[in-house]
């Protein structure tokens, strides 16, 4: 191929005096700058009649014109004898095959044919550009659902979607065999020169750019490239790679943890730790969800992000759910929670605070009763027991954990006001030991953490392994399982604002009590008092809530 015919050559082309508006070209059409600038350049004259007739299919002798024009109609002798059995010295654009016949663009079929009247299709047209090129190497490219790995030309059409010549359309096909039409040329030869859709010089290449377009492309939430891939060394484990700036994100490559795409909140989070170069080095996964957000695990490391409230991540992050725990428990001595709270009630054994655990007498009432029905009299609550005694109530029920009620999105403030609002609704509920409440308050109860536990849930906050099933255990305390949880924030109590979590301890230091402060020296609590009944109820903040609880000198933030 002769010298100055790459895209420099054909940058440098003078202009030409064939500048017009076409009669047929409305200023919507989709293509209407690249045609205009076609007729400037004098690539494309269009007909005698004023018109371009952009929705015809491009000829190959049209083509081969074209591709002459673009070249800047360099010197050059059409030979006397044609080198194709169907196209002669006067045939219209004799000189243009010819040309392109001696720069091996066009090289017709083995028959000795050219076929000048045949529409030349998608595949065939970034052929010729691609020699016209030089043949360049192409570094990987992605391929086209519709383009297989043995099809003949997919390294050239892989080429033009490299440097965003065609880059087909956004459902990953290409069309390789469908008739290119005279307005898609002068997109084609509009971006051959000015740069394509990336912009002048700037392409995607191998691995990065199969995972690029496996990710959507300019059509996905990458968008554009900003800039060509450069060279970069992991901070982590000094190995080196590539990487490549998106508008919507970066794409990185090495050898150990392959092509992976960083974006959104993740890329922040990322970036902010130093991105390849600094401790966390070349993501090793996908962004993968986790709870109500997102992760990617890295080389040095993971990053979380979640759109709305994004806490440090070594705290507890939102979730879209809580963990769903198998319950069902078989209820003996010792045990605690609504379910105990149903059986006493229904054997009528009255009990209040925490004389409502599953005890001797209760043992007792349950064997008796066991007797009565026939059942095997070893007072341990199973679901044969239970569907005599409690039918209407499922024997589950201690597995209940209320639905998260924000948005994905929610703010931090939006957390705080719904886990209040939800402990507010429960107002009135009765003092249950161990209870963690269930769809009907009136009938189950809570006690002081298992409302905290339903009320965190509520607002998008589960801190497991702390869960309602463990809760109604014999020696399990949620409350100081919460004081001692380290995925909590911790202040002091003097810098308690509302939604924190405000604890009470015997004179030992055990946590005994839990409550949600409300700001303005108002809690509100699951307890059993003299002035505020044995309920879910509100009141003034005090130290000292009773003869045996004393504040404890932290608090917990469960929204920071």
């Amino acid at each position: 191929m002769a010298a100055g015919l790459g895209t420099a050559g054909a940058m440098a082309m003078p202009e030409t005096a064939w500048a017009r508006s076409f009669r047929d070209v409305p200023s919507s059409q989709p293509f209407a700058k690249e045609i205009q600038w076609m007729a400037d350049r004098g690539i494309s004259r269009g007909w005698s009649d004023g018109t371009f007739r952009p929705y015809e299919p491009t000829r190959r002798a049209e083509m081969a014109a074209f591709l002459y024009r673009l070249a800047g109609e360099p010197a050059f002798t059409p030979p006397s004898r044609s080198p194709f059995r169907d196209v002669t010295p006067t045939t219209t654009f004799y000189k243009e095959i010819t040309w392109c016949r001696h720069e091996g663009i066009f090289r017709g079929w083995d028959d000795g044919t050219f076929r000048p009247m045949l529409p030349i299709q998608r595949d065939q047209a970034v052929v010729v550009l691609y020699r016209l090129s030089g043949s360049p190497s192409v570094g990987g490219f992605a391929a086209y659902k519709d383009v297989p790995p043995g099809y003949v030309f997919r390294q050239e059409i892989g080429w033009a979607r490299n440097v965003g010549y065609m880059t087909g359309w956004d459902n990953n096909t290409y069309r390789p065999m469908k008739s290119i039409l005279r307005d898609a040329i002068a997109a084609l030869f509009y971006r051959y020169v000015n740069g394509g859709v990336f912009g002048r010089g700037v392409r995607v290449a191998g691995a990065i750019a199969e995972q690029y377009w496996a990710s959507g492309g300019i059509w996905g939430p990458l968008g554009k490239p900003k800039a060509n891939h450069k060279k970069v060394i992991s901070g982590a484990s000094r190995v080196q790679g590539w990487m490549q700036e998106f508008n919507g994100g970066t794409i990185t490559y090495s050898s150990r943890t392959g092509a992976r795409v960083v974006r959104g909140g993740i890329r922040g989070e990322w970036a902010s730790a130093g991105g390849v170069t600094g401790k966390l080095g070349f993501p090793r996964s996908a962004i993968y969800g986790y709870g109500a957000g997102w992760r990617q695990d890295y080389e040095g490391g993971y990053r979380t992000y979640y759109s709305g409230w994004n806490p440090p991540e070594h705290l507890h992050g939102p979730v879209l759910a809580p963990k769903s725990v198998r319950g069902g428990v078989t209820i003996r001595r010792g045990w605690n929670g609504t379910r105990v709270r149903i059986i006493q009630r229904k054997l009528g054994i009255s009990r209040s605070g925490s004389a409502q655990t599953y005890d001797y007498a209760t043992e007792k009432a349950v064997k008796a009763f066991q007797r009565r029905n026939r059942l095997k009299a070893d007072g341990v609550v199973g679901p044969a027991t239970w569907q005599k005694l409690a039918r209407e109530y499922p024997f589950t029920m201690d597995a209940w954990q209320t639905k998260v009620r924000v948005a994905r999105s929610a703010t931090r403030n939006q957390r705080i006001e719904e886990m209040i609002r939800f402990a507010q609704s429960c107002k009135g509920s009765p003092y249950t030991w161990g209870g963690a409440g269930w769809s009907n308050h009136s009938v189950a109860g809570y006690d002081c953490s298992g409302l905290v536990l339903q009320a965190l849930y509520s607002a998008g906050l589960d801190p497991q392994p702390i869960n309602v099933v463990r809760h109604a255990e014999p020696t399990y305390r949620t409350s100081q399982m919460l004081y001692s949880d380290k995925r909590l924030a911790t202040f002091k109590l003097s810098e308690r604002k509302r939604g924190d979590l405000i604890f009470w301890g015997d004179r030992g230091g055990t946590v005994r009590h839990v409550a949600i402060y409300l700001g303005g020296g108002r809690i509100i609590e699951a307890n059993v008092s003299s002035t505020y009944g044995a309920n879910t109820h509100e009141r003034p903040y005090a130290g000292q809530l009773s003869a045996t609880r004393f504040v404890r000198p932290l608090i917990k933030r469960p929204f920071i």
